[in-house]
């Protein structure tokens, strides 16, 4: 039983720090988007009233009409790929994460009906992660589990892969399926 809850908070953690990678990713590109969105008017604005005349007017002209162009396509893009939408689906996804990660630390505390009711959600959650990073290469997998073995316990030096019994913190490229690490004598016997 105590195996099934350390592997639900590894994978809720692991989940955790994939929904946070891309939450990062997708804001940092939202986050461009509205400079953009800010600096294509600025250039507009340049080009009509501050270059009119001047010998650079043609040049702030070509550069405001680029950049119009430009965040016409990155609009479309923006709207194409729903950024906000998949922003709001990693921070649910984290929220989601952690609330599973801090009840396998008190699942002792909970009434059979509650655990019932804990493990319906864990599979509702897991779900609906599988959905999220289906296309998930293999080496981005275990470089997060290696990332949750080290964030599950904070400061324990000495946590290991189950699998293989290495230590996320002493990465070799390995042959180990879960984590990815190079496979320790012990576990070979």
């Amino acid at each position: 039983m105590q195996s099934k809850i350390e592997q639900t908070k590894l994978n809720a953690t692991s989940a955790k720090i994939l929904h946070r990678k891309g939450k990062n990713k997708y804001e940092r590109l939202n986050i461009l988007f509205l400079i953009l969105t800010l600096i294509v008017p600025l250039f507009f604005i340049i080009a009509q009233y501050v270059t009119k005349g001047g010998e650079y007017e043609l040049l702030m002209n070509n550069i405001s009409f680029g950049l119009s162009l430009v965040l016409i396509a990155i609009s479309f893009l923006s709207l194409i790929l729903k950024i906000t939408d998949k922003i709001t689906t990693h921070k649910i996804g984290m929220k989601n994460n952690i609330f599973i990660a801090n009840e396998c630390d008190n699942i002792e505390k909970l009434s059979e009906i509650e655990r019932e009711w804990f493990y319906r959600y864990v599979s509702e959650i897991d779900n609906s992660d599988i959905d999220t990073f289906a296309g998930l290469p293999e080496d981005k997998r275990k470089e997060t589990y290696r990332e949750a073995l080290k964030e599950v316990q904070p400061g324990n030096h000495k946590i290991t892969c189950p699998v293989c019994n290495s230590s996320p913190w002493k990465y070799e490229k390995g042959d180990c399926q879960l984590c990815g690490n190079k496979i320790t004598e012990q576990k070979l016997c």
